[in-house]
């Protein structure tokens, strides 16, 4: 009859370690279990980090004291010490005859001013051959453990293993979702920028993404453009697609009002701090805590209050004036100017210092010259606009005016193509469903003529005269070159080529359809013959 094999480890003892819930309890439990039946006077288990440099103590065991889990407590993997050299050789290692407290860093971090008269350690091998770290049985008086605990290591071990390889994938699974909600966060940002800073041009998406990517964070960010560009829509889609967009968003235009009343109206006043204040005013800085600022026209700003400015965006605090108080102000700043800070710098009258604090991101918006694709979008979208004001659900826009529109010149930028579909919504009369090109004819003062014919010379007014009239014609015409020809006594090939001459230069993909209609009629601008 054969023998009954003995199993190699207790029944008790491993169910105890399989019902441990994570790496920590496993731990404590291992401890405590092979302290237990080795009856050692004290047990630890050291486990490595994630970087394969250091022995981690994850559980210490006492006699009649108990187990726990300490936190902090590490020694270099090439320590002279046993529980590194049973790691190192994948064997028990053992050392006895009196070993003080400060022969191995172990012994120390498990028995603090106390010696041991035998120290045993054992690796906790892993799977093919690894090994997650080692257990250090410490005893008293020399002698051996009472049964073998390498087994229950084995068991130990196995059990830890497991557990860390939980903890990664659950680090693994916590860092997907924090990339996912990152995408979707950007992905909601750019949405919401979308719906404020319309275009399709490759210049206009550029500037869309930076305003997506920077509207998550608190940079302080500058806008840059000329007049009319829309550098306030641009800072109003920054503080929508923030965290901060239930917040107050307050506009300050720097170059509106004098210094004192500036200063006053920024960080505030006490009641009586000067002539005229007979109540408290928490300032415009105080009553955005929490949301958004935009400081326009920041170039303006008298240099009296730069300092002042600057020392709020440091501390992060405003004293209002009169007050010997501070109050905090959670803000984040976007300053907008249509100047040139380069020069504004040069010529002494900014402080570099608060430049560099306002420039945490500079975005600058092109005029609209440089993104002609975005005029038909936003002509459609300053149409719907006077749709609702005028309460005239059927006005639209002809394909000769989106044309037309797309041929003007808008010194102004985006703001004078909204005063154009304003003013030709406005004069085209309730009866109007349609808006074409002759409600787009350019109406000059006689002054402003006049002074447009002193500023230049006898051939640049010709010029102009000659443009000016070829556009009203072919306004008049809607678009027909050779009916426009005619009109103008003028043979037609005579007037392509003045138009030709005329044409702005297309470097972009969507002017190659526009390419393709002139080599078919000759006629730029997309007009037609």
């Amino acid at each position: 009859m054969n023998p009954v094999t003995q199993p190699t480890e207790p029944p008790a003892a491993a169910t105890a370690l399989r019902a441990c819930a994570d790496l920590a309890e496993t731990a404590v439990c291992l401890a405590r279990l092979a302290g237990t039946a080795a009856q050692a006077d004290f047990c630890g288990v050291f486990l490595l980090d994630y970087t394969g440099t250091e022995l981690l103590l994850r559980a210490v065991w006492h006699a009649g004291a108990g187990a726990s889990a300490p936190h902090g407590h590490s020694l270099p993997l090439g320590s002279q010490d046993p529980v590194c050299f049973s790691l190192q050789t994948g064997t028990e290692y053992t050392v006895r005859d009196g070993i003080p407290n400060a022969a191995f860093p172990s012994l120390d971090l498990l028995r603090p001013h106390k010696a041991a008269a035998r120290l045993t350690a054992l690796p906790l091998p892993a799977w093919k051959n690894r090994s997650l770290g080692g257990l250090l049985l410490g005893f008293g008086r020399d002698r051996a453990p009472a049964i073998d605990p390498q087994p229950l290591c084995d068991l130990g071990a196995l059990l830890l293993e497991a557990h860390l390889q939980r903890q990664k994938e659950d680090l693994l699974l916590h860092s997907l979702n924090e990339d996912l909600s990152r995408l979707e966060q950007g992905s909601q940002c750019l949405r919401i920028v979308e719906s404020f800073f319309l275009g399709k041009s490759p210049a206009t998406l550029r500037v869309r993404e930076q305003i997506a990517r920077a509207a998550p964070t608190d940079v302080a960010v500058l806008i840059t453009g000329e007049t009319g560009t829309g550098k306030e829509v641009a800072a109003s889609a920054l503080h929508a697609a923030s965290r901060r967009r239930a917040a107050p968003f307050i506009k300050i235009n720097c170059a509106a009002l004098p210094a004192h009343l500036l200063e006053s109206e920024l960080f505030g006043h006490r009641k009586g701090a000067f002539s005229g204040a007979d109540s408290d005013n928490p300032g415009l800085l105080r009553s955005a805590h929490g949301g958004t600022v935009l400081l326009d026209e920041i170039g303006e700003m008298p240099s009296e209050l730069q300092a002042k400015l600057l020392r709020v965006l440091q501390d992060r605090q405003v004293r209002p004036l009169g007050s010997s108080k501070t109050f905090p102000a959670d803000i984040r700043i976007i300053a907008a100017t249509n100047k040139s800070m380069r020069e504004v710098l040069e010529s002494g009258s900014f402080r570099a210092d608060l430049y560099h604090r306002l420039a945490g991101l500079h975005i600058h918006i092109p005029p609209l010259r440089e993104r002609p694709e975005d005029i038909p979008l936003l002509a459609q979208h300053f149409l719907i606009q006077m749709r609702d004001t005028l309460r005239r659900p059927g006005l639209s826009l002809t394909s000769e005016s989106l044309r037309l529109l797309g041929g003007l010149d808008y010194p102004g930028n985006v703001r004078q193509l909204c005063n154009r579909i304003q003013a030709a919504a406005v004069m085209a009369g309730p009866a109007a469903g349609r808006l074409t090109p002759e409600a787009f004819s350019p109406v000059e003062s006689p002054a402003a003529e006049e002074e447009d014919l002193r500023s230049g010379g006898l051939a640049r007014n010709l010029r102009l005269l000659e443009e000016k009239l070829i556009k009203r014609a072919l306004a008049r015409c809607s678009g027909n070159v050779a009916e426009a020809a005619r009109e103008l006594h003028l043979p037609r090939s005579t007037l392509v080529s003045k138009l030709k001459k005329l044409a702005p230069p297309h470097n972009t993909e969507a002017s190659r359809p526009q390419r393709r209609q002139l080599s078919r009629s000759g006629a730029p601008y997309g007009y037609y013959v």
